[in-house]
């Protein structure tokens, strides 16, 4: 009898102490998506800008275009290059390390591709290093840049 109670007492405090797992499935986290307007158009993706530890990732081709800026990509490097007037942005695929005009900053997060050959890139970062303005609307989930 003493057997019957101790046993499923001992489980207990073994799962609560996190000695035995509870389940084997963990939570995924789902998915946010988002959208993007560059002075004041919808910018339409193919596929869409995702949003990851607050952060706006946005195709880098697209992106790029968007702001009137031509664009490399280094397949054996995983770099990104895009060029402007007085603006060369480099960054490279899982690097929290991008270059503006050959100075050095930190990424909060890193451009990634997906298994599909997309590569993503931050959007706030590339949108402050060509000086242009950004907003964000947490609510309809909505990142407004104005270049003007």
């Amino acid at each position: 009898m003493k057997m019957k109670v101790i046993i499923p007492f001992l489980v207990f405090i073994m799962a609560a102490l996190g000695c035995i797992p509870v389940s084997s499935v963990s939570a995924a986290t789902p998915t946010t998506y988002g959208s993007v307007i560059v002075d004041g158009k919808p910018l339409g993706f193919d596929t869409k800008p995702i949003i990851i530890n607050g952060n706006t990732m946005v195709p880098f081709r697209k992106i790029f275009e968007a702001l009137n800026m031509e664009v490399q990509w280094d397949s054996k490097t995983g770099s990104v290059t895009a060029q402007t007037t007085g603006t060369t942005i480099k960054m490279t695929v899982d690097s929290l390390k991008a270059n503006v005009n050959d100075k050095e900053f930190t990424l909060t997060q890193t451009p990634f591709n997906t298994p599909e050959g997309t590569v993503y890139v931050n959007l706030r970062f590339i949108s402050q290093a060509i000086g242009a303005t950004i907003s964000w609307d947490n609510v309809r989930k909505i990142a407004t840049i104005n270049t003007k």
